[in-house]
């Protein structure tokens, strides 16, 4: 009878294991086949980030409640990029109109502005699966990337508006994950959240500090070498910096390709303009930046940038990093502290004191 009843409770171990592991399948699956929706509400989690630096110290400056110091907040976004297109506007769509004559659209256009350089053969070797190849080329893309357009903007206006709806009562929606977990567990995944919402804005500021940088620099260091439309070809730098390492080489190619059309002195010009502003960026001003931010190793964000790349494309790129950061961020609390008792530095964590 004892060994009937041990029988027994091995089998419905077995049952109960066996479950859950379809039970795990299953969940990965659907995960999988929401990856565009859940990198989405990550974006949007990026934007109440953003609104909620701004809104904090207003916040904490003002008896104003949490609602109105986000609608601040976004004005005050607003107003910044108004500015902007009021000072800089007029300029910047002329120097945008001027850098889309620049770059070269076929590759015949390209194989005869690089005929004159050295390695022109080298460089205006591509076959139909290359940078200017054909219908399946960049340039063949761009009318299908023109015709998504629509979705891109749709995508965005969602992103925004749910950004602010997470800005306005962060908790609600932290506690409402939380609590489909167990009690026992609900406080440290209440602290983790916290922590890593920290860190995140501790790493968005910090960001957005660098792309400002390397903006001003790249578009003062094209002025001075003259090369057309620095202003533009600055501002495409300091977008692409989002990303970090491939951002900055991406933001060097239409520079490049303006600067063929000056022969190769001004290609090799422009081309140190864009190493001494990465090394600036990188040795200097980015580590000062991060330094109270997150200083998450290279390796790791290259790596991350090609691995989510290479599973969710365009969007996967985008965020790479803060992605990353999240991921640093709880497997160094959740998982070496709490887990294994290290003795560890958590970024995003209050100290006491």
């Amino acid at each position: 009878m004892a060994t009937s009843s041990r029988d027994a409770g091995v089998e419905a171990g077995f049952a109960r294991r066996t479950l859950f592991v379809f039970a795990l399948a299953a969940a990965l699956f659907l995960v999988w086949q929401l990856s565009a929706v859940l990198l989405l509400v990550f974006s949007a989690v990026i934007v109440a980030v953003l609104l909620r630096s701004i809104a904090d110290p207003i916040a904490a400056r003002t008896p104003l409640p949490a609602g109105v110091a986000v609608a601040l907040a976004g004005l005050t976004v607003v107003a910044v990029i108004a500015g902007a297109l009021w000072l800089f506007g007029a300029v910047l769509a002329e120097q945008t109109r001027q850098l889309v004559t620049h770059i070269p659209t076929s590759a015949a256009e390209l194989r005869t502005m690089v005929s004159g350089l050295p390695f022109s053969e080298q460089i205006t070797r591509i076959d139909g699966s290359g940078l200017m190849g054909g219908a399946s080329g960049v340039v063949g893309r761009v009318g299908g990337y023109a015709m998504s357009t629509v979705s891109v903007a749709t995508s965005l206006v969602l992103v925004i508006i749910a950004g602010v709806f997470l800005a306005v009562s962060p908790r609600v929606y932290r506690d409402g994950l939380v609590v489909l977990f167990p009690p026992e567990r609900r406080a440290s995944l209440r602290e983790a959240a916290d922590t890593t919402g920290r860190a995140l804005k501790a790493w968005l500021v910090g960001q957005l500090t660098d792309m400002a940088v390397v903006g001003v620099m790249t578009g003062v260091g094209l002025a001075l070498i003259g090369l057309p439309s620095p202003l533009a070809l600055g501002l495409i730098a300091g977008l692409l910096a989002f990303v970090p390492i491939v951002g900055s080489i991406a933001g060097a190619i239409p520079a490049l390709l303006v600067a063929a059309q000056g022969g190769w002195e001004l290609m090799a010009w422009t081309l140190l303009v864009y190493v001494v502003v990465q090394q600036v960026e990188g040795n200097l001003i980015y580590p000062f930046i991060q330094k109270r931010a997150v200083k998450l190793p290279p390796v790791l964000t290259l790596f991350g940038i090609l691995g989510f790349g290479t599973l969710f494309g365009f969007l996967g790129v985008f965020v790479a990093t803060p992605l990353m950061v999240v991921l640093f961020v709880n497997v160094r609390l959740l998982y070496l502290r709490r887990t294994l008792d290290e003795d560890i530095a958590v970024p995003g964590e209050v100290t006491p004191g």
